[in-house]
């Protein structure tokens, strides 16, 4: 979809041409799923169907739903923050954490379980509404998700006496599950939006006093009082939507807050995976709602680079979201 304003349009015009380009996609997936003969939804299925990969591509939907809400509110200054969004490539003046900044506190100021862009996220990995505790709960099944979570961190924390970070907490539908299982957690995120959302989730609702919180800037050192004070650190479903020079920053700064041999998680999009390729393919150009594509070697590379040696890498697996699209991988503070 092209989502960037013509010359000359207004702001009404803008809004309801990019609303009217997303209902008409949805009316045209509603036709090509009746058009399908019987006895062929099998082979269709197998075709065209990816849950991963349509969540996805939906979240570069929400960023234009969150430009056309802007301009429904006439509110030039938010309305021009979310349209340079759209421009957002991977050489560009504006550094790839702040557009990262903008994205999320916008994502964290609309997102709400009954939002149609929210629902429509959702319904392409079979979540209903009332199942979308937090946000971020649109992005995959909770097999996949679970999956993933069980064997590369859980593990990692049965001792239940340490302190872990978690880099890009977003909306904290990580941090939840990990905050019962340590002792202390402090979740960085650059995105004071969702900061606050997490921090009203877990500690406001859930009652997790020994969570803290952390607003970092992407460009900078994360504050010296961290440095060697975590046993484990983790980054899950973050980096995709960094570009390499921030992903080399990011490591850096998880190295830097490590213990002497502590381990971290962390998790890429990954170009050479059947999903990752797929979804390399329908994304016509990088944006922060996209994601930005490495490949295995490239990761030994960053991770070698920035003070880390691979202690184990994922392998693709048919059927899971995050693993058919993604490198994870565990290293160690060298």
């Amino acid at each position: 979809m092209e989502y960037s304003r013509h010359e000359h349009e207004s702001a009404e015009d803008y809004a309801a041409r990019l609303l009217g380009m997303l209902q008409e996609r949805d009316a045209r997936d509603a036709l090509r799923e009746q058009e399908v003969e019987p006895g062929a939804e099998e082979q269709t299925a197998e075709a065209t169907t990816d849950p991963g990969q349509s969540a996805e591509s939906g979240l570069l939907d929400a960023e234009a739903v969150l430009v056309a809400q802007s301009a429904e509110k006439q509110n030039p200054m938010v309305l021009e923050l979310l349209k340079g969004l759209q421009k957002c490539a991977v050489y560009t003046d504006t550094p790839n954490h702040e557009t990262n900044r903008k994205l999320w506190d916008a994502y964290a100021q609309s997102w709400s379980s009954n939002v149609d862009w929210v629902q429509r996220m959702s319904g392409h990995v079979s979540r209903q509404a009332e199942e979308l505790q937090f946000l971020g709960d649109e992005w995959s099944d909770i097999e996949s998700l679970d999956a993933v979570l069980s064997y590369w961190l859980y593990p990692h924390l049965q001792d239940g006496s340490l302190t872990v970070a978690e880099v890009g907490s977003g909306g904290g539908r990580i941090a939840a599950k990990v905050a019962p299982k340590v002792q202390r957690l402090v979740c960085f995120d650059v995105s004071e939006g969702m900061l606050a959302r997490a921090k009203s989730r877990i500690v406001g609702e859930l009652g997790q006093k020994h969570v803290d919180f952390q607003l970092i800037s992407g460009d900078a050192a994360y504050p010296q009082k961290y440095n060697c004070s975590f046993d484990f650190v983790y980054s899950f479903d973050v980096f995709v939507h960094m570009d390499l020079h921030q992903m080399r920053q990011s490591l850096l700064c998880m190295h830097s807050i490590l213990r002497p041999s502590g381990l971290c998680f962390v998790s890429f999009a990954n170009l050479l995976a059947p999903d990752g390729w797929r979804r390399f393919a329908k994304q016509q150009h990088y944006s922060v709602g996209g994601f930005y594509f490495v490949s295995p070697d490239i990761v030994r590379c960053l991770l070698r680079r920035t003070g880390f040696s691979l202690v184990s890498i994922s392998k693709s697996e048919q059927g899971n979201i995050y693993l058919n699209r993604d490198i994870l991988v565990i290293a160690r503070k060298a």
